[in-house]
C-alpha cells in the first residue's frame, strides 16, 4: 500500500465506522423490533384499511389497480396504493429505506435521517466527528421521531433528503460540479419519489433563499459567471430528478386539479340550501379553504418549545409520573397537558437546548453567505409556522406564493428550521475549531458570553414571568364543554402540572446550555486543547437531551406484536355481512354514522363506504359531503350513492339499518334537467328524485341532443358481480326497447375511466354533480367501464428512459472527472 493511499483508507474506515454507528444507534432506539414487535403507527393502520381492497386483489391476481372503491364511493388511488414506478432510482430507494427488511418504517427511518445530515455536513466541510454530532442533533429532533410514531413515513423519508439536497447545492456553488450535481440530483430525485410534495415545497423555498443569497455575494465578489454555471448544473439536475419521477409528477398534477387541493368552482355555500331568494356568493378558489389549511398553526409563544420541550405541556396525551397532580387525582398516566394554539398535537417541536444555543453562537462566529441564507430561511420557517397567528403575512403567502394554497398544517414549515438551525450550530463549531483561520480568542469569548447570556437569559426571563401565563389553551374550551361543572377542578389540576412541566423543562434546558458553554469555554481558553474531546462531550450531551425527550413520545409502550395490529372485521362488519347474506345484497355501500364518518378509514377495510379518510379526496365529493351529508343529510343523495346500509350509534353499540330506497348500482331515468353551471348543479340536488331525474350541467348538453330518451318501463340494467372484485373494472348488462339514459352509482373521473358498449368505445357524461351517466341504445347490450389510467401508462416509458440516461451521464461525468489531473479536479 502506497503512502498516498493510507489517508484515503483511514478516511474511508472512519466513514464506514460512523455509518455503522448510525445503524447501531437507530437499532438501539428501536430495539423492540428485534423481539418481533412493530410500532403502533396510526397513519400506517389507516393506510392499511384504506388500501385493503386493492392489496387483496393484488395478492389474488398479481395485478395493481389505480382506483379505490372502498372510500368516498370511489376515488383515484394515486395517493393510496398504485403500481410501482418504473425508474432507475428504485433500487437506490429500496437500499436506503431497507425495504428488503422489516425495518423500513422504524430503524431505516432514523438511519436515513442520520446518514443524510452526515453527508450534508461533510459537503459543508465539517470533519467526520463534527458531522456525526450534527447528524445526531438532526436525526433525534423531537418532530422527526414523533412523526415515526404517527406513521408519517413518506414525510420522514422526504425530510431526510432535505439536508443532502442543500449539501449538493453547496458543492455545486463551490465549483465541485460533478459530485455536487450528483448528490443534489439523486437526493432531489429520491425526495420526489418519496412522495411528500409539501416537504419538497419547503426544500424548494430553502433552495431559492440559498440561491438568492449566493447570487448577491456572486455579484458583490464579481463571480456572476461562476454563479450562472452552478445554476445551470442545478437546473439540469432538477430536470433529471423530475424526469426520473415524471409519471408520478404528471399523474398527481392531473389528479390534484380534481381534488380539494385544486380548489372549487362553486361560489355557493351549504347555507344557501336553507334560504329563499338570491344565493350567497363566495369566491371560487384554486386551492384549499384558508381556515382549513391554517388549522394547525404554531402559536407565537409556542415557538419557545424549540428551546424548552415541555413549555406548552408537551402533547395532548402527555405521559405523566405518579407524582403529578393529574395522576394523584385521576390515577391516569396520560394527561391533556398541551395548551397551545393547535387543535391537538402528539408532542412539541424541540430542536434541543444546546442546538439553539449553538445556533445563536453561530450568528456571531459564522461568516459569509451561509450565515445569511440560514438566518433568512429560519426566520421565514418560523413566520410561516404561525399561520393564522400571523394572518397578514401568511394570508398574503397563501394568496400569492405558488403552490402554498395546496397545503395545510403551517406548523410543518418548522422542518426548514430543523435543518437550518442544526446546520448553523455545526458551522459554529466548525468556525471555533478552525485552526487554519482561527478566530481571535477575545472575540470568541465575547461571542460565547453573549450567546450564553441570550439563550440562558431568555429561559430565566420566561421562568420569571411564568406566574403571569394562563397555562390554558384551545383544547381547554372543548374540555370545558365536555366536563361541565367538574371542569373547574380538572382545570386546576392541569394548570398545576403544566406549570410544573414548564419549570422543570426550563431548568433542564438551562442546565444543558450551561454545560455546553462550559465545555466550549474550556476549549477556547486552551484548558482542554483537543477538539475531539469537546465534540465528544457535546455529542453525548445532545444525544442525552434529545433521546430523553424523544422517549416521552416513542418508547417501548408504542411497540406491539404484529398480531395485535392485524386488521380484523369489527362487530359492525359482521352485522353488515349477516344482513347482506339475508337480503342477497352483493354490491352496495355503507353510510357509517357510528364513527367519524369522513375522517375514519377503518370501516373501508371490509365494506365500500360513503365516507372514509383522505386528505386529498375529490373536490366534488367534498362538496357533496358539505352540502348533503354533514349538517343536512339528504336521503335522495344517499340513495343515488347506493347507500344500502346505514350504521347508527346505539346505546348498546352500532345499530345497522337497511335502506330499502337505495337505487342500486345503475338505473334508467325518465328525464333530465339541464342546469347552467356547477352552482346550479349542486343546488338542484336538494329535494329531487334521483330515480326519476338526472341533473346535467349544460357543458354535457351536446351528448344528449337529438336523443329520444322516453322512459321504457320494461327496461333493465344490472351490474355483474365480480369475484374477486376489481376496482378498475365495472360491467353491466342492459335490456331496453328504446334508447335510455342510464345513471351509474359510480364517481365520475374522466381522466382515467373509459366506457365501452359491446366492446366499442362509448361516450359518457357527468350527472348529479358527481355520478356517471350514458345514453344506452335500444336492445341487449354489455356496458363496461375500464380504468385505463392512460396518463400513467404513457409516462411510464419516458420516466424509465430519463432515469437510465441520468445514471449513464453521472457515470460518464465521474469517469471524465477522475481522468483529469488531481490539480485540475481541485480547481
Amino acid at each position: 500500500m502506497t503512502e498516498n493511499m493510507k489517508p484515503v483508507l483511514k478516511k474511508s474506515l472512519i466513514h464506514c465506522g460512523i455509518i455503522l454507528f448510525f445503524f447501531v444507534l437507530s437499532a438501539v432506539y428501536m430495539a423492540p423490533v428485534f423481539e418481533g414487535k412493530i410500532i403502533q403507527q396510526g397513519d400506517t393502520l389507516k393506510a392499511s384499511a384504506m388500501s385493503k381492497e386493492q392489496v387483496d386483489f393484488r395478492e389474488k391476481t398479481g395485478e395493481y389497480t389505480t382506483w379505490n372503491s372502498a372510500m368516498f364511493s370511489g376515488m383515484p388511488s394515486y395517493q393510496i396504493d398504485y403500481p410501482p414506478r418504473k425508474t432507475a432510482l428504485g433500487p437506490l430507494k429500496s437500499l436506503l429505506t431497507m425495504n428488503f427488511t422489516n425495518w423500513e418504517r422504524d430503524i431505516a427511518v432514523v438511519f436515513l435521517y442520520l446518514l443524510g445530515f452526515y453527508v450534508c455536513l461533510l459537503a459543508f466541510g465539517c470533519n467526520p466527528w463534527l458531522s456525526l454530532l450534527g447528524a445526531i442533533a438532526f436525526g433525534f429532533g423531537s418532530y422527526n421521531i414523533i412523526i415515526i410514531e404517527a406513521g408519517h413515513i413518506t414525510k420522514a423519508w422526504a425530510m431526510a433528503m432535505m439536508a443532502p439536497i442543500i449539501g449538493g447545492m453547496l458543492l455545486v456553488f463551490r465549483k465541485n460540479y460533478v459530485w455536487g450535481g450528483i448528490l443534489f440530483t439523486l437526493a432531489l430525485g429520491l425526495q420526489i419519489m418519496f412522495n411528500h410534495i409539501q416537504i419538497t415545497f419547503y426544500t424548494m423555498i430553502m433552495g431559492v433563499i440559498f440561491g438568492l443569497v449566493y447570487l448577491f455575494f456572486a455579484i458583490k465578489d464579481r463571480q456572476f459567471k461562476s454563479f450562472m454555471a452552478s445554476v445551470v448544473v442545478l437546473l439540469i439536475g432538477s430536470a433529471f430528478a423530475a424526469g426520473s419521477n415524471a409519471r408520478h409528477l404528471i399523474v398527481n398534477q392531473e389528479y390534484a386539479k380534481y381534488t380539494m387541493r385544486g380548489g372549487s368552482e362553486i361560489t355557493v355555500t351549504p347555507e344557501d340550501l336553507y334560504k329563499d331568494g338570491e344565493a350567497k356568493s363566495i369566491a371560487a378558489s384554486e386551492g384549499l379553504d384558508l381556515d382549513y389549511a391554517f388549522a394547525w398553526s404554531y402559536g407565537k409563544g409556542e415557538t419557545y418549545t424549540l428551546l424548552v420541550p415541555g413549555a406548552y405541556g408537551g402533547g395532548s396525551g402527555e405521559t405523566v409520573g405518579t407524582d403529578s397532580e393529574f395522576y394523584k387525582s385521576f390515577r391516569q398516566k396520560r394527561a391533556p397537558l398541551y395548551w397551545g394554539d393547535q387543535p391537538f398535537t402528539s408532542g412539541p417541536v424541540y430542536f434541543g437546548a444546546i442546538i439553539i444555543f449553538l445556533f445563536v453562537l453561530g450568528l456571531f462566529v459564522v461568516k459569509g453567505p451561509d450565515r445569511w441564507w440560514i438566518v433568512l430561511a429560519t426566520i421565514l420557517a418560523i413566520l410561516m409556522s404561525w399561520g393564522k397567528n400571523l394572518m397578514g403575512f401568511n394570508s398574503f403567502l397563501f394568496e400569492y406564493l405558488p403552490l402554498y394554497n395546496k397545503f395545510r398544517t403551517p406548523s410543518m414549515s418548522l422542518v426548514m428550521a430543523n435543518v437550518t438551525m442544526v446546520l448553523l450550530a455545526a458551522l459554529a463549531l466548525k468556525a471555533i475549531f478552525n485552526k487554519e483561520n482561527p478566530i481571535d480568542k477575545k472575540r470568541l469569548n465575547r461571542a460565547l458570553y453573549v450567546s450564553t447570556g441570550i439563550s440562558a437569559g431568555f429561559i430565566l426571563l420566561m421562568m420569571l414571568f411564568a406566574g403571569s401565563f394562563s397555562f390554558s389553551g384551545l383544547s381547554d374550551t372543548q374540555m370545558a364543554a365536555q366536563y361541565g361543572s367538574q371542569w373547574g377542578m380538572i382545570r386546576d389540576v392541569l394548570v398545576s402540572d403544566r406549570k410544573a412541566l414548564f419549570m422543570s423543562d426550563s431548568w433542564r434546558s438551562l442546565g444543558l446550555i450551561m454545560l455546553a458553554a462550559v465545555a466550549l469555554w474550556l476549549y477556547i481558553n486552551k484548558i482542554v486543547k483537543r477538539q475531539e474531546i469537546i465534540v465528544g462531550v457535546l455529542a453525548v450531551l445532545v444525544l442525552f437531551d434529545l433521546w430523553g425527550v424523544d422517549r416521552r413520545y416513542l418508547n417501548e409502550s408504542n411497540f406491539v406484536t404484529a398480531k395485535n395490529l392485524k386488521l380484523k372485521p369489527s362487530q359492525t362488519d359482521k352485522m353488515l355481512d349477516q344482513y347482506a347474506a339475508q337480503f342477497g345484497d352483493e354490491d352496495y355501500r355503507v353510510f357509517d354514522l357510528s364513527v367519524n364518518t369522513f375522517n375514519d378509514s377503518y370501516p373501508s377495510a371490509y365494506h365500500h363506504q360513503i365516507g372514509g379518510y383522505h386528505a386529498a379526496k375529490l373536490r366534488r365529493y367534498q362538496d357533496i359531503i358539505d352540502f348533503y351529508l354533514s349538517r343536512h343529510i339528504s336521503p335522495d343523495v344517499l340513495n343515488m350513492l347506493n347507500a344500502r346500509y346505514v350504521v347508527m350509534r346505539g346505546k348498546d353499540g352500532p345499530n345497522v339499518q337497511r335502506n330499502f330506497e337505495a337505487l342500486g348500482n345503475a338505473w334508467f331515468v325518465n328525464e333530465y334537467e339541464l342546469v347552467e353551471d356547477a352552482n346550479a348543479e349542486i343546488l338542484a340536488l336538494n329535494h329531487f328524485n334521483p330515480a326519476e331525474k338526472a341533473i346535467v350541467d349544460k357543458r354535457f348538453a351536446e351528448m344528449l341532443q337529438g336523443k329520444n330518451l322516453e322512459r321504457d318501463s320494461s327496461s333493465v340494467i344490472v351490474m355483474e358481480h365480480q369475484k374477486p372484485y376489481n376496482p378498475d373494472y365495472v360491467k353491466y348488462k342492459s335490456k331496453a326497447s328504446k334508447e335510455q339514459l342510464a345513471v351509474f352509482s359510480e364517481v365520475y373521473y374522466a381522466p382515467d375511466w373509459r366506457a365501452y358498449i359491446d366492446g366499442k368505445p362509448a361516450d359518457y357524461l357527468r350527472v348529479n354533480y358527481i355520478l356517471r351517466a350514458m345514453v344506452v341504445p335500444a336492445g341487449n347490450h354489455v356496458i363496461e367501464f375500464k380504468n385505463e389510467a392512460p396518463t400513467m401508462h404513457k409516462w411510464d416509458t419516458i420516466t424509465l428512459a430519463v432515469s437510465i440516461l441520468m445514471l449513464v451521464l453521472m457515470a460518464g461525468a465521474i469517469v471524465v472527472y477522475y481522468r483529469k489531473p488531481k490539480t485540475e479536479r481541485l480547481n
